[in-house]
């Protein structure tokens, strides 16, 4: 429990953190990768819950937990690199 607490903490602080950054305009080019990244990330996202569902029809939820708790950490870290190059697009 602690630990969703401090991850929750860490994401939030690191995405209050990137929209304080100065607003700068982004390129069409940037625009269009940062809608390519969201999507992928989304393509992602769908793709390992489907993978969590279909290990705990298999498997049962006891044997899928960790599984489960990797996938979202990896959506986290897909989302917050995204939001990163988004950040530094609009700073360039």
């Amino acid at each position: 429990m602690k630990k969703r607490m401090m991850i929750a903490s860490t994401v939030f602080a690191v995405t209050m953190g990137l929209t304080m950054i100065a607003h700068a305009e982004e390129t069409t080019g940037e625009k269009a990768k940062t809608n390519i990244n969201k999507a992928t990330d989304e393509v992602k996202k769908d793709a390992r819950a489907a993978s969590d569902d279909a290990c705990e029809m298999v498997n049962g939820k006891m044997h899928c937990v960790g599984k489960k708790m990797k996938h979202k950490m990896q959506n986290t870290k897909d989302k917050m690199s995204t939001k990163a190059e988004e950040a530094k697009d609009k700073v360039d």
